[in-house]
């Protein structure tokens, strides 16, 4: 254990999300149990590329940065991110939208966590010579319900209609790709897809963090 580590866990109680053990982020263990490991888990409404389960140490890691304002998660997670959009678009010019954020959710949590998670993933993209932007097209059109408890066709019903294009938007040139830290159900990522698309810019793909095995 390095001095700075130890200093964060006496002071802060800085500790491993996945095991417990004093870390600033995730312990080196943990670190290597949620490798990035890209590939594409869902075919609709667009290619769905993931870099992991919404399972264990990595599920643990997301609560942690999402729920628990832990953003030292930031950086491991963006990187999962990363390796996703890489899994459905390769090294063509990208537009990354993020999901958009309700008014309640951002209030909640002090930030729109997506967008700092698209804007870390562009950066760490761009070290390796993407031409990524990012782009907050999407906005909340209606207000919805709480999704957790909700099964698919609930979740779809809840969504219809949530999200429309931002005024002035313009999205041409590059490979449209929706992002969002988790896939359950897809219908978050399928409204996105509509608006995008009833707006004249049909996504190519999606890419996430994680996502919730169909028997989770």
């Amino acid at each position: 254990m390095d001095l700075a580590t130890a200093a964060a866990d006496l002071l802060l109680g800085a500790a491993c999300p996945g095991c417990g053990r004093p870390s600033r982020a995730l312990c080196s263990a943990c670190a290597a149990a949620v490798a990035a490991r890209p590939a594409v888990v869902r075919t609709r409404p667009v290619e769905v590329a993931a870099s992991g389960e919404h399972t264990g140490v990595l599920r643990l890691a997301i609560v942690a940065w999402k729920e628990e304002g832990r953003t030292s998660l930031l950086r491991p997670l963006a990187h999962l991110l990363a390796a996703s959009v890489v899994e459905v678009i390769g090294d063509a010019p990208v537009v990354l939208v993020p999901v958009p954020t309700s008014r309640r959710s951002r209030l909640a949590r002090g930030a729109d966590v997506v967008d700092q998670l698209a804007r870390g993933a562009a950066q760490l993209l761009r070290v390796v010579g993407t031409d990524v932007t990012v782009r907050q097209a999407l906005r909340v059109a209606r207000p919805t319900t709480d999704q957790s408890g909700l099964g698919a066709r609930a979740r779809a019903r809840n969504l219809a209609g949530a999200f429309a294009l931002r005024s002035g938007e313009h999205l041409a040139g590059r490979h449209v790709v929706v992002v969002d830290d988790i896939v359950t159900t897809g219908a978050t990522l399928g409204e996105a897809v509509r608006a995008l698309t009833a707006a004249g810019h049909r996504p190519r793909a999606a890419a996430v963090v994680a996502h919730r095995p169909r028997n989770g």
